[in-house]
């Protein structure tokens, strides 16, 4: 059976479903961290500096009261759902991929509960797959023994260059909004306390959310880079037919396929109309280059 007809069964369409609903309700909680962390405090603060400066000491303890909430709740909640949903697409890879499980480093059991629960979710949504199939794309015609190093290889690619956009997005957002907090309170003609209390204060959630998940994003980009450079070069030892033993082989993905669950487990999340913003385009490029590498490795055996 190949890689595309494994990963289009039934069961696989539904880890597939499952994992991307898990991932949508920690995104829905990440926008309820953004909502308070961010707009709900601003706001207030744009009002306070508008209306009256007597509001500032109010902002300033609603705004502690945020980072404290989303510290010892909203955070916790999240990681939770996006370790669910990394343990699911773990397995669906290793399912469609044929890599062997580390039952040491990963015994969560089959999750089919869980499985079955939010695939019912996601279908009363989207009422069907589609949007699933193929979910590595280009390949229709790939051997398993280096098709599933491609697959692995267009994952890291795919997640470096969104997470490289939204990181950006974040850093010159919050940076517009700090301006404009700093114009209205230069506008007020503000003193260094006032300064502190309606500029600094309102901005703190959203500046240290958004400094987290910089953080967090630029530990995976680099973890993607490292794992990367390893796919790349055994997908030129193939191409080259240099000597590379099947059990090596199997070795390398599996230690591989370790590193990429680590990284999407604690990975920032990418809000859904952000993805599908880049999703067609990222796609189109993923799957000639899957094609593209596909015949190569091919050619070289076949040559």
């Amino acid at each position: 059976m190949s890689i595309n007809e494994r990963q289009n069964n039934e069961l696989n369409l539904k880890r597939l479903a499952a994992q991307r609903q898990l991932y949508s309700d920690a995104k829905k909680m990440m926008h309820i961290q953004f909502a308070i962390s961010g707009m709900a405090v601003i706001l207030f603060a744009i009002i306070g500096n508008i209306v009256s400066k007597e509001y500032a000491v109010y902002i300033t303890v609603l705004s502690i009261l945020c980072v404290l909430f989303d510290e010892l709740f909203l955070t916790k909640r999240i990681e939770d759902l996006r370790l669910n949903a990394a343990i699911i697409q773990e397995d669906f890879d290793c399912d469609a991929l044929q890599i062997p499980i580390n039952y040491i480093k990963n015994s969560h059991g089959t999750m089919l509960e869980i499985i079955q629960e939010n695939s019912k979710k996601y279908l009363s949504k989207y009422k069907n797959f589609d949007l699933l199939v193929n979910w590595y794309p280009g390949m229709e015609t790939a051997d398993i023994k280096y098709g599933r190093i491609i697959c692995q290889s267009t994952n890291c690619w795919w997640n470096q260059k969104l997470r490289e956009k939204y990181s950006n997005f974040l850093i010159i957002s919050t940076a517009i909004v700090f301006i404009i907090l700093l114009l209205i309170a230069l506008f007020n003609d503000i003193t260094l306390n006032g300064f502190i209390m309606s500029v600094i204060s309102p901005i703190l959630p959203g500046g240290v959310l958004v400094y987290k998940i910089d953080r967090d994003n630029k530990k995976a980009i680099h973890n993607l880079n490292d794992m990367k450079s390893k796919l790349d070069d055994i997908i030129e030892k193939l191409k080259s037919k240099d000597s590379y033993p099947d059990d090596k082989l199997q070795n390398d993905i599996r230690c591989l396929q370790d590193m990429i669950f680590d990284n999407r487990s604690v990975s920032p999340l990418i809000p859904d109309r952000f993805y599908f913003r880049y999703r067609d385009r990222y796609e189109e490029i993923a799957k000639a280059s899957n094609k593209e590498l596909v015949e190569l490795i091919k050619t070289q055996y076949n040559g």
